[in-house]
């Protein structure tokens, strides 16, 4: 973003022989403010009351341990202090047990000016090192607020590897041979900070919004995540569509490109079960065709852009019938 890039976190896999062991480093710049649980997660700024029961600490990380504990790791002091988020002893769902997705971290941006560190390059990586950077200049912005939760997924899931000026879904990693980590960021309006007087400059003040880390709702977050995204990004039919209109990989859903996908709808509409070419093939074929020219193509009128479409076709279904007649 503006030719910078913005470190979100660092995940190291501690688990050997295929087990899963997480610890996050370095989601923040210079001090950590912990608080008490908020009655509201959307707020994120604190009050002069509330500065009594906040702890400030350089040195922290959150892990997730392989039987299902979550800690976070206070590491200022000769001793480590631990905290479990969801009760001394409480477990969640242990690593080999995830069936589906488990939630691990819920990231709240709320101002981007104060966010973590930035590099003009990327650093050089340390051995076994994997950078993944997450590009959109249309969703990533110097104004843009954002919540983001990272989470492992079973691979019997499906998952859309796409995004748009909106959000943002992809894998970040593979863990072992059954999970992957995955990170999904989508743009987020938080309240305002609301002005408060202060004793102890006898006036109005306003708060800064802070961005937040935090484990998730132990109680809510699947079940908030499966409505949300069943429909979409658990959707084996959108993510088999994708990954054949991308071959796998990522792809950014750009204005100029959900203009060619509407055209090619209107072009296959009737013509189901018809046509030898799938249609996500042809969209990635036409993209690949048309590459820096895109954004002119879309400057045609419907029709012509639809004659190019059968002009297309013929030569794509011309090619297929060769192929198929050398192959007998």
């Amino acid at each position: 973003m503006n030719g910078r890039y913005h470190n979100l976190l660092n995940v190291i896999q501690m688990g050997k022989n295929g087990d899963l062991d997480l610890k996050i480093t370095d989601f923040y710049n210079g001090m950590v403010m912990i608080t008490e649980q908020q009655s509201n997660p959307e707020k994120g700024y604190l009050l002069e009351s509330e500065m009594t029961t906040t702890k400030f600490v350089k040195k922290i990380e959150m892990t997730y341990h392989k039987d299902g504990s979550f800690l976070s790791k206070i590491k200022d002091g000769l001793t480590p202090i631990y905290d479990n988020p969801y009760g001394r002893g409480e477990r969640w769902t242990p690593t080999a047990d995830i069936e589906d997705f488990q939630p691990i971290i819920n990231i709240c941006i709320r101002r981007m000016a104060i966010y973590n560190t930035s590099f003009a390059i990327l650093p050089t990586l340390k051995s076994k090192e994997i950078a993944y950077v997450c590009e959109n200049d249309d969703l990533f912005e110097s104004t843009g607020s954002y919540n983001i939760i990272m989470y492992i997924r079973n691979k019997n899931i499906p998952i859309s590897r796409y995004t748009t000026y909106q959000g943002y879904s992809d894998i970040l990693s593979e863990l072992n041979s059954q999970y992957d980590l995955c990170l999904l960021i989508q743009r987020h309006s938080y309240p305002p900070a609301e002005p408060y007087y202060c004793e102890a400059f006898k006036t109005m003040i306003t708060p800064y919004l802070c961005n937040s880390y935090d484990f998730c709702n132990k109680e809510t977050s699947k079940i908030e995540m499966h409505k949300k995204l069943d429909q979409n990004i658990f959707d084996r039919g959108f993510s088999n569509y994708l990954a054949q209109m991308s071959d796998g990989n990522i792809v950014n859903l750009s204005e100029d490109k959900l203009q060619l996908i509407d055209e090619v709808d209107i072009f296959y509409k009737g013509k189901e079960g018809r046509m030898q070419i799938s249609k996500p093939t042809f969209i990635k074929l036409a993209l690949r065709y048309l590459g820096d020219k895109l954004q002119d193509f879309n400057t045609l009128l419907s029709s012509e852009k639809q004659n190019v479409f059968q002009c297309w076709n013929n030569e794509l279904e011309e090619d297929y019938s060769h192929h198929t007649k050398n192959k007998e």
